[in-house]
């Protein structure tokens, strides 16, 4: 039998120095995004260069940052509950923008694609600690707000990267290749990994010199008279997750949904705008990048301060219902975005269709975090990272590239290729949440049973 011991004499930060940290966490995760995120700004230049087809680039975007991401999540994790988050995120920050600098010097597909790869090796530490730290940092009901600011930075990331990465790379495109010291000659899209992998190695240390928050909501063994936290083995997850299976079972299967069309409208949201309605990369980058920015944060702010008045006012399930409405309502508009004639039109429609899916990352992610004992947290993202993050970033460009190589025939007809997705990926998404409801609310009666 187990009780959770809640942290008695836990030295509690001012509220000023927990955002503080937050606000640095995500920096650090907006920083990932735009490592990741970039090269979606330089397909048309990256496949001129290296003689590459809009399947090898999906390779690029999806396969290869996912595999060692992903083979890294559950070790990761195992550390995150373990030891140091704060060292563990500083070392992940450290990697995968020395690994984004070395995309900046590779001269052959190959190169790149084992640069990628490395990428995703730093990024896997970031999360699982991260969320346990944060959580140990926030009461319940304001984890919501803090947790939905941090699981904004992939828009704001995407904002970034769109904002200034196409127009930086136009630039650089008009720049003839450039010899540097011992590198040899780079192309214009070699610049800009270069520019956007540096400040993070400087981040690092900010991340080192955050506090470490004393962990909360352990489990201890209850013959131990002293309650001192038990150390987990990693058959316990598995237990965990085996008694809850239905509730994860459609959680995982909503929100791999959402993130598989989510990446998707990132990984060729320019190309689309470029090859359907002839906009310039720059253009689009600036206009799609400054509605990702604010929209994307302005919605995950919003959803993440409105579950946590619905979660005061009484309705426990407040993240995930509110996730299944935003489900149903940018359906439609997903359809349409891509199937209207007039670009204009097709930018309007993105302003609502970022903000309703700007709010499943945050409200999801808080949700899994607040029926998880502590030893557990980084865990269960680590699984949660394995089973979601990898196949959606593996088949959100890749199905994109094979409908368009193979069923539509032609590079023009990504537009359908995105609307076919989004017709199948949001109905089931909130079908899986409409009926995944009543097992959230019985796991948050377990977890109240804990604190209890």
């Amino acid at each position: 039998m187990h009780k959770q011991v809640p942290g008695a004499g836990t030295p509690r930060y001012s509220t000023s120095y927990i955002w503080y940290a937050t606000v640095v966490l995500t920096v650090a995760a907006t920083l990932s995004f735009i490592d990741r995120q970039v090269l979606a700004v330089m397909i048309e230049p990256v496949k001129q260069d290296l003689h590459i087809t809009d399947t090898q680039v999906a390779l690029l975007l999806g396969l290869a940052f996912v595999s060692f991401y992903t083979a890294l999540s559950i070790p990761a994790g195992w550390l995150a509950d373990r030891f140091s988050r704060r060292l563990v995120m500083g070392v992940g920050v450290f990697l995968w923008s020395l690994m984004t600098a070395f995309s900046g010097v590779a001269h052959t597909y190959p190169h790149l694609f084992l640069a990628r790869m490395g990428v995703g090796v730093g990024e896997a530490l970031l999360a699982p600690a991260a969320y346990s730290m944060l959580t140990d940092y926030f009461s319940r009901e304001k984890l919501p707000a803090a947790i939905s600011l941090f699981s904004a930075s992939p828009f704001i990331g995407v904002g970034l990267a769109f904002m200034l990465g196409g127009p930086l790379t136009e630039y650089l495109h008009a720049v003839p290749p450039i010899d540097l010291p011992v590198v040899g000659q780079v192309f214009s899209w070699q610049l800009t990994f270069l520019a956007v992998g540096v400040p993070g190695i400087l981040l690092s240390v900010l991340v080192l010199l955050l506090k470490e928050p004393q962990r909360r909501g352990r489990l201890a063994v209850a013959e131990d008279p002293t309650g001192a936290p038990r150390t987990v083995p990693m058959i316990e997850i598995v237990r965990f997750i085996g008694s809850r299976w239905k509730y994860f079972a459609l959680h995982f299967a909503a929100f791999l949904c959402l993130s598989t069309q989510g990446f998707a409208l990132f990984a060729w949201i320019i190309s689309f705008f470029v090859r359907v309605h002839g906009m310039g990369r720059g253009e689009i980058g600036l206009l799609y990048g400054g509605i990702a920015l604010v929209v994307g944060l302005a919605g995950s702010m919003a959803s993440g301060l409105y579950a946590g008045s619905m979660i005061r006012r009484g309705t426990p399930d407040a993240t995930l219902r509110l996730v299944m409405w935003s489900a149903v309502f940018v359906a439609p508009l997903a359809v349409a975005m891509t199937l209207v004639p007039s670009p204009w039109l097709a930018v309007v429609l993105l302003v609502p269709i970022t903000f309703f899916m700007s709010m499943p990352p945050g409200l999801g992610n808080a949700s899994l975090q607040v029926i998880a004992p502590n030893e557990l947290r980084g865990q269960v993202m680590a699984f949660y990272l394995i089973t979601v993050n990898f196949l959606s970033y593996l088949f959100a460009p890749l199905v994109v590239a094979l409908l368009n190589d193979h069923v539509f025939l032609g590079d023009a007809s990504i537009g359908f290729s995105l609307s076919t997705m989004a017709a199948f990926t949001y109905p089931t998404a909130a079908i899986c949440l409409a009926f995944g409801l009543k097992h959230y609310r019985a796991a948050l009666r377990h977890a109240e049973d804990w604190e209890a």
